[in-house]
């Protein structure tokens, strides 16, 4: 179930893309918004908060919040980016997971001591959609990769931010959690402990401990590293080329 926030951050997200807030619209003031949605002002400032880190809204000092003029995004595959060359590294698959584990350890520290109060809502939000979809091994990939999203947006790095956009679909192998291409590896056990090392991560962050957020991810990270040991290929992370007797 979504957090308060994260369904004022939905409502929010359809009213501007169905156009009932258009660009340059002024929103109502935080109290109106509140009474409106039925939430509290502090849901609606960590939303208002999100919307703005995604470049949704602006605030003008002693004006208001306003409707952003779209930007065009960039695209995860590198392009516009100036780390696209990173996109186009020709490197094995285990030198790219341990470039995953310098990347999102620090990751994890840095969103231990500057998450937004929305920020952590995201992150907290993703965990909780990946326990209660954990019968639905494709839609778990996704929430995977929210997750670790959220985690690098947390840390308010502009860099570590593009850099996920950038390398996410060479440093998370995908499928994640296909019991079909190797049912010897991913098991009920396997999913649990992932929600486990989810959680630690999580609790480690809304504690402000960047030290032992960076331990819940280390350890995390650690078995990926354990379990994709032996593997041949370059590129994709088929699970059928996973040794089955991977710890």
């Amino acid at each position: 179930m979504k957090t308060l926030t994260s369904q004022t951050i939905d409502t929010l997200k359809m009213r501007i893309n169905q156009g009932n807030l258009k660009t340059g619209d002024k929103l109502p003031a935080l109290n109106e918004l509140a009474a409106e949605l039925g939430v509290s002002r502090t849901v609606v400032r960590e939303a208002v908060a999100a919307l703005r880190s995604d470049g949704l809204l602006e605030a003008r000092h002693g004006v208001g919040v306003f409707v952003s003029e779209p930007k065009e995004l960039t695209t995860t595959d590198g392009s516009d980016s100036l780390l696209e060359p990173l996109a186009k590294l020709t490197t094995s698959f285990m030198d790219l997971l341990e470039l995953r584990m310098a990347f999102e350890v620090h990751a994890a520290g840095l969103a231990a001591t500057r998450r937004s109060w929305s920020q952590e809502a995201k992150i907290w939000d993703a965990l909780k959609q990946f326990e209660l979809s954990l019968d639905n091994e494709e839609l778990l990939d996704q929430l995977d990769f929210v997750f670790h999203r959220s985690i690098a947006e947390a840390t308010n790095n502009a860099a570590f931010i593009e850099f996920f956009s950038v390398m996410s679909l060479k440093i998370l192998p995908q499928p994640a959690f296909s019991s079909e291409l190797n049912p010897a590896l991913i098991t009920s056990e396997y999913i649990q402990n992932t929600v486990i090392e989810h959680r630690a991560i999580c609790e480690a962050i809304s504690a402000g401990d960047a030290d032992q957020a960076r331990e819940a991810m280390r350890a995390h990270l650690a078995r990926s590293h354990r379990r994709y040991r032996g593997f041949s290929g370059n590129f994709a992370s088929p699970l059928s080329n996973i040794s089955p007797d991977a710890p």
